[in-house]
């Protein structure tokens, strides 16, 4: 006990003493802050001017709220590849004073900074918007955005540090991203770019080729232009656009052939990702036919000026205008005339009248002629004038004159007025020739619509002929004369007179020397002239005439006889015919041209046989050969 006593005794007096030895704690001034912008890093901190003994550090990740422990007395404490902030002291303690801690100095540690990525980019119209980019997975602050216009050969800084960025009626192609920086002096990052793909607007263009065609048969092509877009395909109507027919064609073109009604068409296109849009409409209008219709309300107006109106009905299609006429549709004059009346006044000449018609596009159709007939009163005229002529040998003209009006035609009659026969002439002169028997004349005249009226006839009067007779025909030989016997009442002549002993008494002595017609001519009374032929006919004394050498009597009635000319005038003829052996086939007295190559009523073998011809009053022989040809 006394032993225990005297130990403790001497402990505090040794504290005691010590106390009164050593200082106060003191942890000291740490030195050695970094500052890294990587997690990769390493260094060291170090404590100094500490009064005592380093009993441990400590290190802190969240500025110093709490503290861990680092088993380490030494002056110095490393670090290594530091992930984050890390703040170090260091634990001192002098003797059995209360431990004191260092001053705190902090490793500042930056990750990189990372740029992050960027969403709300893509394809979008022209003017598309507003939108929102937004910003994520960065690490760091965001220093600004930036856009380029340019596919990223240039930028342009957004004064923008939040992780959003507004855009509104982006019209071209943009890229954007975000400047990202860690730390105050760590290097900055950017954003993965994110783009906009920008599609123009939507243009749906014009349509050209709007027609106006006919129902009859069309054709045409419709030209989309100054479009922007891809041409989806076309649409048609025919119910004024109330519903639509879709067309698949993606071209420019839209074609159109033989249409029966009117029918609308406009393209669809669309540019990219923008809205589809559609042309105006472009109208082909159809119409039915032209119709001209038909014109009534003329008239006949004789003597008195013509007023009225014509009326057109039945047409189809638009009145393009009138047309008058008063050269009988020689020549046409327009009226500027749209309606379908046409009012006429005070017409003082007969005047045709017409209406063009039109039908839409469909060709253009006229419509009948309708007269206004105008004309004076009819006047026959007079006819010069009544005559007396020679029967037969006959020829004037017939003058109508002071007439107004056409002249129709003329009549004749040659029963006394009795009954009369139209002649075709229409003219103001009739000629008449080679009358045989008395005859009226007269002409018929109308003046436009106006009544007909007959001309006054004139009379032609026809001595009756007297009776001339030459004598009945005859023949004489060569060399002789025979007396003519003409008879008749008058003053003979004759001709030709140069065979003729004399040709002014009716029986003269003839002596001709060939074949000749005399024409007794006797000239009666009144001074007329008739006439009568006789012909005389010589024949010659001695044959001449051709003996044809070939003939085929094969039946065809071309060539069957054996022909020899002139043999008719030679009855006294007799012919031989031989074969090549010398024996007669064939003969006989006046021979007619009637041989068909027979002999004995059997038909001679075709080949060449020879001939002669004898006459009785002439020494005169005619040889040869013929050829029999049937085949």
């Amino acid at each position: 006990m006394k032993q225990f006593t005297l130990s403790f005794l001497l402990f505090f007096i040794f504290i005691f003493s010590s106390r009164e030895i050593n200082a106060q704690s003191v942890g000291g001034t740490t030195s050695g802050a970094a500052t890294y912008c990587t997690t990769i890093n390493s260094g060291f901190v170090t404590v100094a001017g500490y009064v005592g003994t380093i009993l441990n550090w400590q290190s802190s990740t969240d500025g110093g709220i709490t503290w861990n422990p680092i088993s380490n007395i030494t002056a110095n404490q490393t670090y290594f590849n530091l992930p984050q902030t890390t703040c170090y002291q260091a634990v001192v303690q002098n003797g059995l004073f209360a431990p004191d801690t260092s001053t705190a100095v902090c490793i500042t540690v930056y990750p990189a900074s990372v740029g992050g990525t960027i969403s709300g980019g893509g394809t979008f119209c022209a003017g598309s918007g507003p939108g929102t980019l937004t910003l994520s997975g960065y690490n760091g602050n965001i220093l600004y955005w930036q856009s380029s216009t340019d596919g990223g050969a240039t930028w342009t800084t957004i004064a923008n540090i939040t992780p959003t960025e507004n855009y509104l009626n982006i019209t071209t192609n943009t890229l954007y991203w975000a400047i990202v920086q860690n730390g105050p002096s760590c290097p900055t990052d950017t954003s993965a770019q994110v783009s906009f793909i920008i599609d123009p607007a939507t243009v749906a263009g014009s349509v050209s080729g709007a027609a106006s065609v006919c129902s009859s048969g069309n054709s045409g092509t419709l030209t989309l232009s100054g479009y922007t877009g891809t041409i989806l395909g076309w649409s048609l109507s025919t119910t004024s656009g109330a519903s639509w027919t879709p067309i698949s064609n993606t071209t420019a073109t839209q074609s159109y052939l033989n249409l029966t009604t009117t029918t609308w068409y406009h393209a669809i296109v669309q540019s990219g990702s923008c809205g589809a849009d559609s042309t105006a409409d472009v109208i082909i209008t159809v119409s039915p036919p032209s119709v001209a219709g038909t014109i009534t309300g003329g008239g006949i107006f004789c003597g008195t000026p013509a007023t009225g109106t014509l009326t057109l009905t039945g047409n189809t299609g638009s009145v393009l205008g009138w047309a008058s006429s008063t050269t009988s549709g020689a020549s046409w004059i327009p009226i500027v005339n749209t309606t379908t009346t046409e009012n006429y006044t005070a017409l003082l000449s007969t005047t045709w009248y017409t209406a063009v018609v039109q039908s839409g596009g469909c060709p253009a159709d006229t419509a009948n002629v309708e007269i206004v007939n105008v004309a004076p009163p009819t006047v026959a005229g007079t006819i010069s004038s009544s005559a007396t002529v020679c029967s037969g040998t006959n020829l004037d003209s017939l003058i109508l004159s002071g007439s107004v009006g056409s002249v129709l035609g003329w009549i004749s009659s040659t029963d006394g007025g009795l009954t009369w026969l139209p002649i075709v002439d229409t003219t103001t002169t009739l000629i008449y020739n080679g009358l045989t028997t008395t005859t009226w004349y007269a002409a018929i005249v109308q003046s436009g619509a106006c009544s007909i009226d007959t001309a006054t006839y004139v009379v032609i009067t026809v001595f009756p002929p007297y009776t001339v007779f030459a004598g009945n025909d005859t023949s004489i030989y060569e060399g002789q004369t025979l007396v003519l016997n003409g008879t008749g009442t008058g003053i003979p002549i004759w001709t030709p007179a140069s065979t003729l002993n004399n040709a002014g008494v009716f029986s003269p002595s003839a002596t001709p020397t060939s074949t000749t017609t005399y024409v007794l001519s006797v000239t009666d009374i009144n001074g007329c002239v008739n006439t009568n032929a006789i012909i005389v006919t010589v024949i010659p004394l001695v044959f001449n005439g051709m003996v044809s050498n070939l003939f085929t009597p094969n039946g065809d009635g071309i060539n069957d006889n054996w022909y020899i000319e002139g043999i008719l005038n030679f009855p006294d003829n007799e012919v031989f015919v031989y074969n090549i052996y010398g024996n007669e086939v064939y003969t006989k007295k006046s021979y007619t041209n009637d041989w068909q190559g027979k002999y004995n009523g059997s038909e001679l073998p075709d080949g060449t046989y020879y001939y002669v011809i004898r006459f009785d009053n002439s020494s005169r022989i005619v040889k040869g050969s013929i050829d029999i040809l049937r085949k």
